[in-house]
Parts: C-alpha cells; structure tokens; sequence
C-alpha cells in the first residue's frame, strides 16, 4: 500500500479534522460554576517573580530559613512528593522550597528511582536534619509516574504536593495559602499558576527571561472536559478564558489525599508500574478528575519550573510510540466523563493512529497490544455519545487498513 501524503490524502486528512473540530462545542463564553473562579486577589507574574526572588535564592544555595532539627510531625496537614533520579547536583534546591515552607506541619517524601549516582546518600544527609523527610527508594528503575504514585500512597498529610526534582515552590507561602483554600471551600483539588525559566538550568536562571506556564491546545488534553468541575475545551481559536485548566501538569495542583489514593487504586498497578511511560501526569489527570467532586482555579503562582533537557526518571521508553497512543485510549476510555466533547477526542485519537504508517508493525510486534486495540475501537463505536458520521469515519479509515481485521 502506498502511504505517501498526496495532495488528495492531505485534503482527506483536513476534512476529518474539520469533521472533528465541528463536533466540538462552539460557544465562546461558557457560563463557569461560581466556585472555580479566581476570586481572591494574586500579584501578577512580575510582582510574584520579583516577590520570590529572595526565598528562590536561598533554595538555590540550599539554606534553611529556621531550625527543624527537632520537628516531628504526627498529622501533617500537607505532603509534598518529589521523585528523584540522578540528581545530587540540583535536587537540594527543590527539598529546600518545601523545608523553606512557612507552616512547619509537612510531610516530604522522596522517591529514589534507583539512581546510579550518589543522589540517594545525597538525599540520605539532607534527611538527617528534618525529621519530616521520609525516603522511599525503588528497588529498580521504575519511572516518574510508579515513583510519584507509591510516594503518594504512602502519603499521611491531607493534602497532596507533587514537585519535579528540578523544580522548586516559588514562595514560602504556597502551602499555606493553597490548602487554606481547599479548606475553607472544601476542594478535593486547588490548582495554581507556575512561573517557568525560558532557559536552561545552566544559566544564571533568577535572571533569565521568565513565562507564564499557561495550558495550551493539544488534542490530547480536551478529554479533561468536565463541566461539573468547571474545566472546558478549547480549540485553535477559542479564547483561552473560558479554560481553568492551567495546566495538565501535576507539580501545580493540590490533591486531597485521599482523593488521589482513590485514584491510583482506580488506574491499577499494572499501568502505572509497567506500561505509562509516557504522558505520566496527563493519563494520572484523567484519573484524578475523575474521582474528585471539586475543583478551584486560584491565580497565585506557586512554582518555580526549570526547563531542563533530561528527565526526573529515566527508565527507557518503548520504542514503538504508538504503544503510548494505544494505551492512552485505553486511559481515556476508563477515565473520562460521559460527554459528547470527550468521546469526539477518543475519535481524534484512533483516526490518527490509523493515518501512521508504522502502525502496522506496532500491532504486529505486539499481539497483546493489537488485542487492546481492536478492542478500544469495538468500545468507541458502542458509545452513545459519538455522532454516526464519526462512527463511520473509523469504519472507513479501518476497511483501508489491510492488517486490521474488519469489522469491528
């Protein structure tokens, strides 16, 4: 079969995409729960950055802003989770803007994916001078998504912070302030806005150009829809306002405890220990917002993000990404709310697996894998709330493809 992009197929691939994009919600000013508003009153970035600066500083050279020594916490209000690998040279400067945090009630937990430099002796003295600091240390390389979730079912605060261990807090405030939101108007989760270094870690990063690390369009990420919760679609176009999904990222969100446990159980061991290597906070997301009964958006920014080109955890990915594409539906067929915009995406995601041509030897390679395929497609196409044309579109995409068994 010729899998050259013709002009015919490319005008093809554009009227399925339109197909999409027309079955997506239109309104530009989608009325929002009262609840998720920003309705308290936060600098801006500039004032934040500037405001930070000081306590980013002190992180930086590792100091501690008071004795803690002696602290023991038995009801931890908070917990704040980094996974850790290979990272003795900088992971000091994130445990220090969780040490640094002005109430003193914490809990951090470090998760060591097995590093194979000095990190966990590293990380092992940094311990001894806060009795806080809990170590978990995998007996192999996992991955950041198994390393954050055990760190998290092991979690005893009521609440919830997860911390890349390039990263830091940005203020001394931000555990105070964001879980005297959550509890006050009794939030499951309570997300808030990050700050990122447009340069790498190797530059002088408090001087550097700085941005907003505002959510962006990608397709992938619209089946957060959930109007309950107040989150809404967007597309190439739509206003950004009418979005309160700063980010898909879990490092700018407060996550009751309990609430995240729940849905860890709910998205089994089996893929956050084996398969999701790949969009680890995304798919946790899913899973996330699922179980939780309230959202806030609050406008304080409260993370400092370091772009940098190595990862937190590096345990090899798969080499077929299709793998991750597939195992994604899989995610979002489990997790997403019932909702005509949610199971359009489901669509988007299928038609394009259908259009790479390295699908076939994916499938072929991995029996298992073409099962749960077939199988996602076969739920896709008994769902209510997928338009028939749509429907129709897969069944023609799928008929073209010889190594796919039809029908389904």
């Amino acid at each position: 079969m010729d899998n050259t992009i013709t002009e015919e197929k490319e005008n093809a691939l554009k009227k399925e995409d339109n197909i999409i994009k027309n079955e997506i919600i239109t309104e530009e000013n989608v009325p929002l729960p009262r609840n998720i508003y920003k309705i308290e009153t936060f600098p801006s970035i500039d004032e934040s950055f500037e405001k930070a600066k000081n306590f980013l500083e002190n992180n930086l050279k590792g100091i501690l802003l008071r004795n803690i020594s002696s602290l023991s916490i038995q009801n931890p209000i908070a917990t704040g989770i980094i996974p850790i690998y290979n990272s003795k040279n900088y992971i000091s400067r994130a445990i220090k803007s969780i040490q640094n945090q002005n109430i003193l009630n914490i809990e951090i937990i470090l998760v060591d994916d097995k590093s194979t430099d000095d990190t966990l002796s590293f990380i092992k003295e940094i311990q001894k001078e806060d009795q806080r600091i809990k170590i978990i240390s995998n007996k192999k390389n996992m991955g950041i998504l198994y390393s954050r979730s055990i760190g998290a079912l092991s979690a005893k605060g009521k609440y919830i912070f997860a911390l890349d261990n390039d990263d830091m807090f940005l203020d001394k405030d931000v555990f105070q302030t964001i879980t005297k939101i959550a509890e006050k108007g009794i939030f499951d989760i309570v997300e808030f806005k990050g700050i990122e270094s447009m340069k790498g870690e190797n530059d002088d990063i408090l001087k550097n150009s700085i941005r907003d690390t505002k959510w962006e369009y990608h397709p992938l990420n619209l089946v957060l829809y959930q109007p309950a919760l107040g989150n809404y679609p967007t597309w190439r176009g739509r206003k950004i306002n009418t979005i309160h999904l700063e980010t898909v990222y879990l490092w700018a969100k407060c996550i009751r405890t309990k609430i995240y446990q729940k849905a860890i159980n709910k998205f089994g061991e089996e893929r956050f220990s084996k398969y999701m290597l790949r969009y680890e906070d995304i798919v946790m997301n899913y899973a996330i917002f699922n179980t939780a009964r309230s959202y806030k958006f609050v406008g304080k920014y409260g993370v400092f993000n370091i772009y940098r080109n190595t990862s937190a955890s590096r345990k090899k990915y798969i080499t077929e990404t299709n793998l991750y594409e597939i195992y994604y539906i899989d995610v979002v067929i489990d997790f997403v709310q019932d909702t005509i915009e949610n199971k359009i995406i489901l669509v988007s995601l299928i038609l394009n697996l259908f259009r790479k041509n390295s699908l076939k030897r994916t499938l072929k390679k991995y029996k298992n894998v073409y099962n749960l395929f077939i199988s996602s497609i076969n739920k896709v196409l008994n769902m209510t709330n997928i338009s028939d044309r749509l429907k129709n579109a897969i069944r023609k995409k799928g008929k073209q493809l010889k190594f796919i068994d039809y029908p389904f």
